[in-house]
């Protein structure tokens, strides 16, 4: 909203919109400048998580930001084409801040270690030189961290306060937010003057259903993140002319969701004996099998999938059914993958240290609620999903037969992974379009300015985090999400302290 003159109820030098990851950040960050900050979260203190807390705790750490940005300018090349889904400055800057997101942790007393396996597509130049750190006490932990970073500072974070509208003088320069704040019971509005600038840290729209029908490539599209991620900060970039990338994109990923819980769940497909050689390129073999087929019973592509990918092999409409014969897909394994422990992650995600729900280490619970389908054979599990059983039973044939001979020939399945089917009873579990994090949102330039339509900054208004992140198609990975959370909210933190000017209040 513009406005000529407006009465202040709080003032701070910056104001950060949400208390996750990338806002704790940008919040030290211009503490450390000196600035009065005051940082906004609308979850009640008491249970308030975020995708931050609930994520494994991995995050990238470049050897050398000339490597890191090789990699991330191949990343995001659209073909042939001299296209990119992201400035390369903008890349630029997060890949020098990135290289030194370790050394930030480790200097305010952060515990870190080096973490299996390297960022995704090694196939593209410099990626070898992108190892993973994952935080002590994974995202739970990393929470607790920054929460103690913020408080070391001094820095109120007003909680229960939802954030609904930025504060523009007539020149177009956010100079403010208006805010609806509960306070013993009572719900209230202020305005809080900004004098430096704002700093839009309030996550993605996860659980807005209308902005994922409007750009998502496929509905429905579920979350394991925090249901607080409404796309409050894309609406309120949007009325102040902020122009908008990503909103096609995200962290892609197949996950379980079920009707009688609010969030979906990160799958662990192999289970708990599944190991990885520490570069990540072969598999140690498994007790337990699993293949993936879509409402026709098929197999449409190799199971060893790139988790945060697989999403974008599910939009494909068939004009003639008018449907999405990938959504559901459902994931198909027997007893030992049963019996290998949880099928949903417990390292990330609500069965993750944060424990909003507590998956059953047997499944036992599982089945009683009906989440797992299981049946004796390929055809009564068939008929109890709704796929053609003829059509399974030749999907299961077929594998099975390939395991046997150690090669997939429809496929290219790792010879590891190839364990048959074939220990009763036979399950499944419907596998939905998902991700623990949208990227879309108002586009930021390298000094982590939010632009309008025009691509010029939008004075005194900053963005940090998931929202409206850098990323394009395609993530680094596991560790990609946190990684920027540290580079973008320095990079904002430094900005909103570095622009010369400075409303009066």
């Amino acid at each position: 909203m513009l406005v000529r003159h407006v009465s202040w109820d709080l003032t701070a030098d910056v104001v950060v919109i949400g208390y996750g990851g990338a806002g704790p950040v940008a919040a030290v960050t211009a503490a450390e400048h000196g600035a009065e900050v005051l940082v906004l979260e609308k979850q009640p203190k008491e249970t308030h998580h975020t995708n931050t807390s609930m994520a494994g705790g991995s995050f990238i750490t470049p050897l050398d930001a000339k490597s890191a940005l090789e990699y991330a300018k191949a990343l995001y090349r659209i073909g042939a084409e001299d296209i990119s889904w992201t400035d390369d400055a903008v890349l630029r800057s997060f890949a020098e801040y990135a290289a030194t997101g370790k050394d930030w942790i480790e200097a305010r007393g952060g515990s870190v270690f080096l973490s299996p396996g390297p960022v995704d597509y090694l196939h593209l130049p410099g990626a070898a030189t992108i190892p993973r750190h994952c935080f002590k006490g994974l995202g739970v932990g990393l929470a607790r961290f920054l929460d103690d970073q913020v408080r070391a500072k001094g820095i109120p974070v007003l909680y229960e306060a939802r954030a609904t509208h930025l504060i523009a003088n007539v020149r177009g320069r956010v100079i403010g937010i208006e805010a609806r704040v509960r306070q013993d019971g009572q719900e209230q509005r202020l305005r809080i003057g900004a004098s430096r600038g704002v700093v839009l840290a309030s996550g993605g729209f996860e659980y807005d259903e209308q902005t994922k029908l409007q750009y998502l490539r496929v509905y429905p599209a579920y979350s394991t993140g925090t249901e607080a991620n409404t796309g409050d900060g894309l609406r309120m970039a949007i009325e102040v002319g902020a122009q908008l990338w990503h909103m096609n994109c995200l962290s892609a990923c197949m996950m379980f969701k079920f009707p009688d819980f609010p969030m979906a769940f990160s799958t662990d497909y192999p289970g708990r004996s599944q190991k990885r050689y520490a570069r990540g390129e072969e598999a140690i073999p498994t007790v337990s099998g699993h293949i993936i087929v879509d409402r026709d019973g098929k197999r449409f592509t190799s199971e060893n999938l790139n988790g945060r990918a697989a999403y974008y092999e599910l939009p494909c409409f068939d004009t003639h059914r008018l449907i999405y014969p990938r959504v559901p897909s459902y994931m198909i394994f027997d007893r030992r993958r049963l019996e290998n422990g949880p099928l949903a992650s417990v390292t990330a995600g609500p069965t993750g240290p944060v424990r909003l729900y507590e998956w059953s280490a047997d499944n036992s619970v599982e089945l009683e609620k009906g989440w797992i389908k299981t049946a004796n054979s390929v055809r009564d599990l068939a008929r109890g999903i709704g796929v053609p059983p003829a059509n399974l039973e030749r999907t299961v044939r077929n594998f099975n037969r390939y395991c046997l001979q150690g090669n997939d020939p429809e496929f290219g399945r790792k010879p590891a992974e190839l364990i048959p089917l074939d220990s009763r009873p036979y399950c499944a579990v419907a596998l939905w379009p998902g991700t623990p994090a949208t990227v879309g949102g108002p586009r930021r330039n390298s000094k982590g300015q939010i632009v309008s339509a025009s691509g010029h900054p939008i004075p005194g208004l900053y963005g940090c985090g998931e929202l409206g992140s850098i990323y394009g198609m395609l993530c680094p990975g596991p560790g990609g999400n946190l990684a920027q959370c540290f580079a973008s909210g320095r990079i904002a933190g430094d900005s909103v302290m570095k622009e010369r000017t400075r409303v009066r209040q």
